[in-house]
This record gives structure tokens, sequence and C-alpha cells, in this order.
């Protein structure tokens, strides 16, 4: 064979090796870029979990503010006067109570959507949900009486029927809301069958009548503990005292 003819196959034989590497490392390159697209998307997922949560951090955390304040008013003023600063209202220290009990479960059952319309986990997250199960735990728990007891079921059917959904035309993203006061005031007159799901606002009233303010301490206290998790600068619930409720004076009910 001549020197051309060598050149020749020399010729062939890198262009071979050439497209054969070039294809291997194409492949290489393809796969990496998928993985890499993978952990991305995978990324993306965890975030968004945390996303959808944390836009219902706001009204949740001003939520348990207004039902811990109230709670905190009964303690420290007692039912009965509580009803006498309101007689000139009707029923409206009754229906608030059990208004503030439902925008608190109203905000739980939103943001528990919210994280289900997502996918992926996030460790600040877990923590808010720990302190939401805390509280959850004892306003179901029944060793004490029936007074302002809601067990688990009840909390989440309160929160389904007082939480709706829009939709933004634009993005088509999903906007929770919870439904007023104005709107639950007369839903609770309007009908009987609504108003049931709050019958231990009753028997909390006579529970507290008696002293017995156990329960509503413990509600109390978990609820500070859980706002400290989900607004720690207190951007949204600058304008309430957020202690725990101090029974020193009266260790009978510690």
């Amino acid at each position: 064979m001549t020197t051309n003819d060598w050149i020749a196959i020399a010729t062939v034989v890198l262009s071979v090796v050439s497209v054969v590497l070039s294809g291997f490392f194409g492949v290489r390159t393809t796969r990496l870029s998928h993985k890499l697209e993978e952990d991305r998307a995978r990324r993306l997922e965890e975030e968004s979990a945390i996303k959808a949560a944390e836009r219902v951090y706001e009204p949740l955390a001003q939520a348990a503010a207004e039902l811990q304040s109230r709670i905190f008013n009964i303690v420290e003023t007692g039912w009965v006067p509580l009803m006498k600063r309101y007689e000139s209202h009707g029923d409206y220290a009754l229906i608030s109570t059990a208004f503030l009990f439902a925008h608190y479960f109203g905000w739980i059952e939103a943001r528990r959507q919210a994280v289900l319309s997502s996918s992926g986990e996030g460790r600040r997250d877990e923590g808010v949900q720990q302190l939401i199960d805390d509280v959850l735990k004892i306003l179901r728990r029944s060793n004490d009486s029936e007074g302002f007891l809601f067990f688990t079921v009840e909390q989440r059917a309160i929160g389904e029927l007082v939480c709706g959904w829009d939709v933004n035309p634009e993005t088509g993203a999903r906007i929770p809301n919870v439904m007023g006061y104005a709107s639950f005031e007369r839903r609770f007159h309007a009908d009987e069958d609504f108003a049931k799901w709050f019958g231990s606002i009753h028997a909390g009233m006579d529970q507290v009548s008696t002293g017995d303010v156990r329960r509503l301490v413990a509600i109390q206290r978990a609820l500070v503990d859980l706002i400290d998790k989900l607004d720690p600068k207190r951007r949204y619930t600058a304008g309430f005292e957020l202690q725990y409720i101090d029974l020193s004076d009266n260790p009978a009910q510690t």
C-alpha cells in the first residue's frame, strides 16, 4: 500500500473514532444535563411547598393572634363580664368567639390545601406543622370537658365550610379566602346545621363560668408558640400582646 493509502485509512479511522467519541460524550452530556434538570426540578418542587405554605403565613398568624387575644380576654375578664360588656350587641360575644375559632380553622385548611397542591418538603414548614398539630391536639382533648372541644374531623370540617378559593384570571393561580365576620354571622343565624358545629362554645361558656379555664389557657399558649414560629419578627402581628396567660395567682388552674 502506498503512503497515500495509509493516510486515507488513518483519516477514515480518525473520523470513525471522532464520531464514536462525539457520540459517547454527547450521550454523557445529555445524561448530565437531564440529571441537572431533574435536580433543579426537585429543588423547585421542594421550594414550591414552602412557598405555597408561606403565602398563608400572614393571615394564619393574624387569625391565631386574634383567637388567642379573645381567649386571653375571656380568661382575664371571665365569660359573664364579657357577655355583659357586649350585651347591647345581642349575642355578639358568643358568635364572634365562634367566628374566631372558625377563622383560624379556615386558614389552617387554606394552608393544608396550598401544601397539597404542591410537592416537596421543607424544614421550616415542618416546624410550623408540628406547632399546628400541638394546637389541634389540645382542641380535641376531651378529658377536661366538652367546653371549647373540637375533634380533629370537626376542625377540618369547619375549615372546609369557611374556606374558599378564587382563581387569578391571568396566571390561573388559586387564591385562598376565608369567610368574613358578616357572612359568618348571617349564616350562623340562618343555618342551624352550620351553627351546630359550634356547640362546644356554649359548653365552654358554662365551663368558664365555673372558673375552669385550663383548656383555654393551654390553647392560648399553643397559639402563641405557633405565632412565634410563623411571625418571629412580628411583621404581621405587631398590634397584639403575645404573652402566655399567667395563672400564678390561681395555682389550682395551672
